[in-house]
């Protein structure tokens, strides 16, 4: 199915829908014109379970191959081939002893270290059930990818286990996203699961935080976030989007030693009297790094790219963040690493799970229907 969608919306609907109440941390949302979407049906890498639907982990190959991690159970790895229109399943990448039939317990992130003709080099994030301790824990291992005459999948080492490993109830929130710096190295972000400790300095451990990682090592980032489902290094800047409770949603460049805040301020509310933590202050940042952009209310942010290429024109550049709720593409426009732009804003109508640059500079997305949206412009 191939749709050429042009958004009609106007700009004070668009503003009025993102609660914009402050220009210089809310900047104009308006419209993208002329973006040409093409939706493929791909229902078996979608995630199934009693409590819902939950779209893949994306991650592209140097060739144009997409590795798609999810499927009925969660835990399968496959490589779709958008020339053949072909998906193969390459293996299983976590054991059904590792999770709950629930949709939250999936890959969550798929990283791309090395590849060549015959294998590749991955790295594999999902949140995982201690059977024994009944709890929840982020784990990230290594694989490799076969590529040869028979496709199989093999775990390697353990990169990475969050701790604490937090009672089943709080397996929201894990993040696990991934942005991968080098061969032997990648930036992780680890939620805050949901912990009802969380606001304990001393007892959330990994929680809520930023990590860059190797076989051998871990460094803390950063701290104080909440749930940070986008991640996107440029050149050296690495920045994270994140959902807000009931809004508060934002747009961060990570800097290492620096405290974003959570759960102490938000410019979000509580859902309710019964949240597993009720922040300090709310509808403020005072103390705390403060976001480059936020969302009142809001959109449910997911991955982070930046669009790149002539073919893109006067868009290339712009960092571009899916959504859950708005079930849209914004459009972020960069005026330098540490100041944004114009907000502008694309409904796709579907909730964006996943999102990265094809081979060939367009968007991909992958959705909680089971969609694969190829993105470009004109």
């Amino acid at each position: 199915m191939k749709v050429k969608v042009r958004s009609q919306r106007p700009l004070i609907i668009a503003l009025i829908s993102i609660g914009l109440t402050i220009p210089s941390l809310h900047p104009a949302q308006s419209a993208v014109p002329g973006l040409t979407v093409t939706a493929i049906d791909t229902p078996q890498v979608k995630v199934l379970a009693p409590n819902g639907e939950r779209g893949a982990a994306l991650a592209v190959m140097a060739d144009g191959r997409l590795l798609l991690g999810g499927g009925g159970n969660g835990s399968s790895l496959f490589i779709y081939d958008p020339v053949k229109k072909r998906t193969t399943l390459a293996g299983r990448a976590i054991k059904a002893t590792e999770r709950l039939n629930d949709s939250r317990f999936a890959i969550t992130d798929i990283g791309i270290l090395a590849e060549s003709a015959t294998k590749a080099d991955l790295l594999i994030s999902f949140p995982t059930y201690n059977r024994a301790k009944d709890c929840v824990s982020v784990h990230l291992y290594r694989y490799t990818l076969n590529l040869a005459s028979k496709i199989s999948l093999t775990r390697g080492k353990l990169w990475f286990k969050s701790n604490p490993c937090v009672p089943v109830s709080a397996v929201q929130h894990a993040a696990g996203r991934l942005a991968v710096i080098d061969k032997k190295s990648a930036y992780l972000t680890i939620g805050d699961l949901g912990y009802s400790e969380i606001d304990n300095v001393n007892r959330r451990g990994d929680l809520g935080s930023v990590f860059k990682v190797s076989a051998t090592t871990r460094e803390k980032i950063s701290t104080g976030h909440r749930n940070q489902q986008g991640i996107l290094l440029i050149g050296k800047d690495l920045y994270t989007s994140e959902h807000g409770p009931r809004g508060g949603d934002e747009l961060n460049i990570i800097e290492k030693g620096v405290d974003y805040g959570w759960p102490a301020v938000t410019y979000g509310e509580p859902y309710s009297s019964g949240d597993y933590v009720r922040p300090k202050e709310t509808g403020s940042h005072d103390g705390y790094r403060k976001p480059l952009t936020y969302w009142v209310p809001s959109v449910a942010p997911t991955e982070l790219v930046q669009l790149n290429g002539s073919q893109w024109g006067s868009w290339a550049g712009q960092i571009v963040m899916g959504t859950l709720r708005e079930e849209s593409l914004i459009f972020i426009e960069l005026i330098d690493a540490k100041r944004v732009g114009e907000r502008t804003i694309h409904p796709v109508n579907e909730r964006i799970r996943d999102l990265e640059i094809g081979a060939q500079g367009e968007m991909i997305a992958t959705t909680d229907s089971g969609k694969l949206l190829f993105v470009s412009i004109g």
